[in-house]
């Protein structure tokens, strides 16, 4: 499966300063820079309670603190339910809120502090995630490189009322459920379950868990039957867990909605008539002008946007794949500064060498080539990228330590 044995991962730990596998100093170290990243843009760009301004979430969160249900994701609209966001992270929210006052600075350092926290725990896991599956040298520096605030922006994540740190932690956490952990259908449906939790906070999470659950089914030893035993045991789990909310968007829209009903208004917004670039806001999107939203109700509106972005991908095909295509860019680059595009093509190559040093190690090319599929056919934000930045860290500091012992190798064998 990639992972070292426990010898070679002891004498690895041994050649390095103490402090640099120490998860206490490891987790302290996430925690300040953070912590520090946060206090200077929110003191020197712009204020906490700006952070509610055109976030769903904190609508819905709003909402319901105000016990009107999960309802209302954008602003001068009624109150009426919604399907727009899936519900773990707006409960978190509500949930502060209730504490802390609704749309109040108090809630707004309370939620970046969740975020810090969550991307503190997540600096320990990929640690843990690079020594099972990589090698120990590959854990600590990809654990140090999400510590450090330059380059791949790790720490202006808190600084957000979004899912990401918590998706990204989650995520990471999934990584460490190998095969060895699951030796019985009850830790099969129990691996379930907590995917479907996942996708409850981040629905684009869905082909990943989806990949990562297969990945973990063939790559067990056992027939071919059992196999799909263990895939359908996990899917009961995640249908478990998706049960309560489908079946409350059903009883409240009278249509099967697994998760969240937006798709159509998402491929609205990168395929349109009139648009500019790769993404356009204007007209009547909801925090733009809701008019049409409150007119038509939210499914009957979602489903409009749907047909007309269908519609528009239709009459020039073309034209959709020249988007698409710059979306690819986006996706692992724009807008952010050139070292990020470093540690994309470095975490592409990290993938690849994985694959070349064990062909079971298809998985990590295979998230990384799935999961933003979704945003080359919608739109892009540079936030999308943040559940799989902690595994495209990893897999860079992977392909680096891999070429600096290549180098090393190549350089002892020339003397």
């Amino acid at each position: 499966m990639g992972s070292q044995s426990p010898t070679n991962a002891s004498s690895a730990e041994h050649s390095l300063p103490w402090f640099a596998t120490s998860r206490g100093v490891i987790f302290v170290a996430a925690f300040l820079t953070r912590l520090g990243c946060a206090a200077y843009i929110l003191s020197t760009y712009f204020g906490p309670q700006l952070l509610y301004l055109q976030n769903e979430p904190s609508h819905i969160a709003a909402a319901l603190a105000s016990g009107l249900g999960f309802s209302s994701p954008y602003a001068n609209t009624p109150t009426t339910p919604t399907a727009q966001q899936p519900p773990l992270y707006p409960l978190l929210l509500a949930g502060v809120f209730k504490v802390f006052g609704i749309f109040t600075v108090r809630s707004a350092w309370t939620a970046v502090s969740i975020n810090i926290l969550a991307g503190a725990i997540t600096a320990i896991l990929v640690y843990h995630v690079g020594r099972l599956h990589f090698s120990e040298k590959a854990g600590v520096f990809a654990a140090w490189l999400w510590v450090v605030p330059w380059g791949y922006r790790s720490t202006s994540l808190s600084v957000s009322l979004s899912n990401g740190s918590l998706a990204a932690l989650g995520l990471t956490a999934l990584f460490l459920w190998t095969p060895k952990t699951l030796s019985n259908r009850s830790r099969w449906f129990a691996l379930g379950v907590y995917c479907g939790l996942l996708v409850l906070l981040q629905t684009s999470l869905l082909t990943v868990v989806v990949i990562y659950a297969g990945w973990l089914a063939v790559a067990k030893p056992g027939s071919t039957p059992m196999r799909w035993s263990r895939v359908g045991v996990a899917a009961a789990g995640i249908l478990l867990a998706l049960a309560p909310w489908s079946a409350r968007n059903y009883s409240t829209f009278g249509r099967l909605i697994p998760i969240r009903d937006n798709f159509g208004l998402e491929l609205w917004v990168g395929n349109r008539p009139g648009m500019h670039g790769t993404m356009d806001f204007e007209g009547d999107f909801p925090d733009h002008d809701p008019t049409n939203y409150v007119r038509l109700g939210e499914l009957p509106f979602m489903d409009a946007k749907l047909d007309e972005a269908r519609a528009f991908i239709l009459r020039d095909p073309s034209a959709f794949g020249r988007r698409f295509l710059l979306r690819i860019v986006e996706f692992w680059y724009f807008p952010y500064p050139f070292s990020w595009i470093v540690f994309s093509i470095a975490g592409w190559l990290g993938a690849a060498a994985a694959l070349w040093k064990d062909r079971r190690n298809w998985v990590w090319l295979a998230i990384l080539a799935v999961f933003p599929v979704v945003y080359y056919i919608t739109h892009n934000f540079a936030s999308y990228r943040d559940p799989v930045q902690p595994l495209i860290i990893l897999l860079a500091a992977y392909f680096t330590v891999e070429m600096i012992a290549l180098a090393r190798s190549s350089f002892s064998s020339s003397d």
